[in-house]
């Protein structure tokens, strides 16, 4: 089954399209992973739909992680340096389109840092609904540890962060720390947030709640773009 699930693959990571040519344990070593973590259940071990291919350096992330759970981990982390990859910052309400207007602007081997894919990739959880009170230090960790790479060499050519941000204070802060080539944000009304919501199948009081306090919070900021 492993070597099925590799084959399928085409032996190249499905998280950050490497080739699986390494030997383990070397960072680009091939590994077959549990989408959702089986935690001992035998339908979910032995599940072929529940497995994909994945580098060892990916997987291991994964796992530290998951193992930081219970840790606090900074929204804002004060460590974080410049990045040297070009980078683009997009930030909007919930609903707004932000991970889907990054993937129409990047290139297939951009990088896209996304907190939501990020819990959904570490719990297994779907992609809107995961428990943030069970994922959201694993994926802050995860996050950070990604925005610190991007202060090293890295064969991805642009990256591409996604946060609500509605505060101009806070999007400043991110152009200060890692000054990005640019801030973007998608000034995507309530009414129209919600329709998509409603079309994804979302919670829809929870994004509501969620939307409404983004643009009660919003204040533009000198130097950001407006699509």
């Amino acid at each position: 089954m492993r070597l099925e699930v590799l084959t399928d693959a085409l032996w190249t990571c499905c998280k950050t399209g490497r080739m699986l040519t390494g030997e383990h344990p070397e960072p680009h070593s091939a590994v077959v992973d549990h989408i959702r973590p089986h935690n001992g259940d035998p339908d979910l071990f032995w599940d072929r739909d529940n497995l994909q291919a994945v580098t060892k350096e990916w997987h291991d992330s994964i796992k530290q992680a998951r193992e930081r759970a219970d840790k606090a981990a900074a929204i804002h982390p004060k460590w974080l340096k410049p990045s040297l990859v070009p980078l683009t910052i997009v930030c909007g309400p919930a609903c707004s389109g932000k991970t889907t207007w990054a993937q129409e602007q990047a290139s297939p081997s951009d990088l896209i840092i996304d907190l939501d894919r990020i819990a959904a990739d570490i719990s297994g959880e779907p992609l809107h609904g995961w428990s943030r009170e069970r994922w959201l230090n694993a994926a802050l960790w995860r996050r950070n540890n990604m925005l610190g790479d991007l202060s090293r060499k890295s064969d991805h050519p642009a990256a591409w962060l996604i946060v609500s941000e509605p505060k101009a204070r806070h999007r400043e802060w991110w152009a200060q720390t890692l000054k990005p080539e640019r801030i973007v944000v998608l000034e995507v009304d309530e009414p129209e947030c919600m329709r998509r919501a409603e079309a994804e199948g979302r919670d829809l009081n929870a994004t509501e709640a969620t939307v409404t306090r983004w643009w009660a919070e919003y204040d533009r900021r000198i130097g950001d773009e407006r699509p």
